[in-house]
């Protein structure tokens, strides 16, 4: 194959149906546990640890339009990751589906920006944690700081947090459930209780004007600080991805996945959204908080007398935020074992023990983020998780619409998909300057944005009429209005990307940078496609009912396969059902 041709190799749904059956990680979870999963990872991140900034730094008592927004637009997305995750149940979730249609480097690509989500989100949480913590065992000893366990570039709280949840996974995936689904349920007893108490003490006048007048110099208020909000609420949506990312260990993972995903995102938009108007309705969007320690739900209840709520939600912060940690952090190792399977990444990280764990990858990727959650402060990667979220939806949507139309169409399918999304983005970028900048031009940007928008309607169309859409497996589900459903969501994820800071947006091309810099030296020399897969399948077909290779077997016998040699005692370990 030529240099091109291995950029861009897709990964065959053959390939990924006997990795599936070869199931060595247990199944072990339910609908159940996934929704406590995905709401888990989503409800803490999101309503403890940025909702108070939100309100305040962005966007007043309209917080509550911009989590409602950016929950629509996760709607919009998640019909592409309920029908990707049911067509494609496998461990990695935008960068499987990636793999499958988009092609090998985009798959990496995809999976740094996955790592934004997990393991760094994770760390940031870590980070929030700790300055809780910090806060409240100051209120308690006013004469105390504290502020040697929180420093900004030194925690030792988000070490211990980080620490814990690794040793937790280490535990295995049976009892990390049942840890999950315990605190998770605590957790929404709080929030709701945060709902409840903070609309019976709340005040309309802390809520008018709905939208504030915009503050230019801050940058903040007004529609544009709305939707600013409504990105910055992505961090707290992160859930319903992770969810995908646990496909391998799902049961009957084609029927439940797509139950799972759209039940995160309507819990999780319900129980943001509300607990924000509900702490917009307690503190007034501009008040002076030095004395409280901040813009957050503790600080509310303590503006309006009710120091007994303030006790119990200071509680139920500091003993459920961690599990938000754990959840980010547990879908990061299924991630690196999925691109170690595919030769992407080295053996070690695909290693799974007697007991379906995985060991190493747990350890080693577990030391690299609590160095990071020691060490970075959570406000440097709010903005850049945000952004791997949205360009890894993007990827997915990008990716379904392939999904439908590429068989037929091959070649047309991929260009004219390709020239739709950059035509949106480069109109969401044109419109968000030609609405900041109306008295300077901007004008002529918005002009520019409007007649690109109507390029991408174009193209929707001719995708819909010239590329037949494939039936597709029976047990699958199916998104609706493909192609237009999901180049709106594309749309709308590129407009609140527009949103982000500048030096954010640049942090977040370096990252991609790196990745594709990582795959360049170590990923596309050892790639299983090269001669992995072919062995792989023969191997199954073989002997399907007799034996099930182990992946930590199968990655070594693709090394072997690479230099040219196959011993026969390195022939895969036969396992008995």
């Amino acid at each position: 194959m030529g240099f091109l041709a291995n950029l861009f190799r897709t990964k065959p749904i053959e390939v990924i149906e006997a990795e599936e059956r070869k199931e060595e990680l247990p199944r072990e979870l339910g609908l159940r546990d996934l929704i406590m999963i995905g709401i888990g990872s989503t409800v803490g991140s999101g309503v403890f640890a940025t909702t108070g900034d939100i309100i305040s730094g962005a966007a007043g008592p309209a917080a509550f339009v911009g989590w409602l927004i950016a929950g629509f637009s996760c709607i919009l997305s998640g019909f592409a990751y309920m029908e990707m995750s049911s067509l494609i149940p496998s461990s990695g979730s935008t960068y499987a589906y990636a793999y499958h249609i988009l092609g090998e480097l985009p798959a990496v690509i995809g999976a740094w920006l996955l790592t934004l989500e997990y393991g760094m989100s994770g760390a940031g949480v870590a980070r929030s944690w700790g300055t809780k913590v910090q806060q409240w065992l100051h209120e308690g000893n006013p004469s105390q700081s504290y502020q040697w366990l929180n420093e900004e570039h030194y925690s030792l709280l988000a070490c211990l947090v980080m620490l814990v949840s690794v040793v937790i996974l280490l535990a295995g995936i049976k009892f990390g459930k049942l840890f999950i689904n315990t605190v998770t349920g605590t957790k929404i007893v709080v929030v709701i209780f945060i709902i409840v108490a903070g609309f019976t003490a709340a005040k309309v006048d802390n809520m008018t004007p709905f939208i504030p007048p915009r503050d230019e110099k801050a940058n903040k208020y007004g529609f544009q600080g709305m939707m600013l909000g409504a990105s910055q609420a992505f961090f707290g949506y992160v859930g319903f991805d992770e969810v995908c990312c646990l496909a391998a260990e799902a049961k009957d993972p084609r029927k439940i996945m797509p139950r799972a995903v759209v039940g995160t995102i309507l819990g999780t938009m319900f129980l943001s959204a509300f607990a924000s108007l509900a702490l917009s309705g307690m503190m007034k969007y501009d008040v002076d908080v030095k004395e409280l320690g901040g813009f957050y739900f503790s600080a509310g209840f303590q503006n309006v007398g009710y120091n007994w709520a303030s006790t119990i939600v200071h509680i139920g912060e500091v003993g459920t935020m961690p599990v938000v940690v754990l959840i980010s952090f547990l879908a990061q190792p299924r991630l690196l074992y999925a691109m170690a399977v595919d030769g992407l990444l080295p053996e070690i990280f695909g290693r799974v023990d007697k007991h379906g764990n995985l060991f190493w990858c747990t350890v080693i990727s577990g030391i690299i983020f609590t160095v990071i959650a020691i060490v970075v402060p959570f406000d440097y990667l709010w903005n850049i998780v945000s952004f791997g979220i949205l360009v890894s939806f993007n990827m997915t949507n990008s990716a379904l619409i392939l999904a439908r139309t590429r068989d037929a169409s091959p070649t047309i399918a991929y260009k004219l998909t390709g020239a739709m999304v950059a035509c949106s983005c480069i109109a969401m970028f044109f419109f968000e300057k030609g609405f900041v900048e109306v008295e300077s031009g901007g004008v002529g940007f918005l002009i520019a944005a409007m007649i690109l928008l109507v390029v991408v309607i174009g193209l929707a169309t001719t995708i819909y009429v010239k590329c037949p859409q494939n039936v597709g497996p029976a047990d699958t589900y199916r998104a609706p209005l493909v192609p237009f459903v999901p180049i709106l969501a594309i749309t709308i994820n590129w407009y609140l990307i527009a949103q982000l800071p500048a030096k954010d947006i640049g942090f977040g091309f370096l990252w991609i940078s790196a990745a594709i810099v990582s795959y360049f030296a170590y990923g596309y020399r050892h790639s299983a496609g090269k001669t992995g897969w072919e062995e792989m399948l023969k191997n199954q077909l073989a002997s399907l009912n007799e034996v099930r290779p182990s992946i930590t077997s199968m990655i070594t016998d693709q090394a072997n396969l690479v230099s040219g040699y196959v011993p026969l005692e390195n022939k895969p370990t036969l396992i008995l059902h």
